[in-house]
């Protein structure tokens, strides 16, 4: 058979993931990574501003409320005898009222993210994810002292400021790396535990418990994953006794 006529072989599928860059999760100290991550965390705080003015306006008890104030109204013109357009105008310019209501009273989170600044991590670790040049994902450690062994020195342990993930990296467990990796620096540190600290940069609130749910369940979940990670990860080794002498 004549070489020419016979078929082609089939080139080798390319590899999806051939020229996507890896993801690299470390304690950084570089200025302009740094930076990065302290906007990443600000960005976040701005961000739950969205997540509270859903919850305000998708809340039932909320749209039930809205939905009954426009049926009233909308009787009531109707009866008066008003033109359907400006029944319709009307409802339009209370649907705009009530959202800016809603935007004033989740206005204290952008009020919070102004105040992330350099002032506010002081001299806290950073540990950061980059995907390629790009970083995606930082979780911020002060440490402190902890009770005192005996009279000699104080225990160290971990406090987490912050942690985040931009946006569109979330739930691919770039969170979960960042958690373990500042678990393994507690253990290098010899510190006697890490936990989420009170009044983190994420636990902000600006409305009533009533519309928090989302906002407790996912800090709830945050630290389950740390005790989880805390629980798995190896002990840190143990000092050999040296000999007397």
């Amino acid at each position: 058979m004549d070489p020419a006529d016979a078929e082609p072989t089939p080139a080798l599928p390319e590899d999806p993931l051939a020229n996507v860059p890896e993801l690299h999760t470390y304690l950084t100290a570089d200025p302009a990574e740094r930076t990065a991550a302290l906007k990443l965390v600000a960005d976040s705080i701005a961000q739950m501003r969205q997540t509270a003015n859903n919850s305000l306006i998708f809340h039932p008890l909320n749209l039930a409320l809205f939905v009954g104030v426009l049926a009233v109204i909308i009787r009531y013109m109707i009866n008066a005898g008003h033109e359907p357009f400006i029944v319709g105008t009307t409802c339009t310019g209370l649907l705009c009222i009530e959202l800016v209501l809603i935007r004033f009273l989740t206005q204290d989170y952008l009020l919070a993210a102004e105040e992330i600044n350099w002032a506010w991590l002081g001299d806290a670790d950073m540990i950061v994810t980059k995907f390629g040049d790009e970083v995606i994902g930082t979780v911020v450690v002060e440490w402190v002292s902890g009770e005192a062994r005996g009279k000699r020195k104080k225990a160290w342990k971990g406090e987490i400021k912050a942690w985040t993930v931009r946006l569109r990296y979330r739930r691919k467990g770039v969170g979960r790396a960042l958690l373990e990796e500042a678990v393994k620096e507690s253990r290098k540190k010899g510190a006697e535990g890490i936990e989420f600290q009170e009044g983190h940069a994420n636990s902000k609130r600006v409305l009533p418990v009533f519309y928090s749910g989302k906002f407790d369940k996912g800090d709830r979940k945050a630290r389950e994953k740390l005790q989880d990670l805390l629980g798995s990860s190896p002990t840190k080794t143990r000092r050999k006794r040296g000999s007397s002498g």
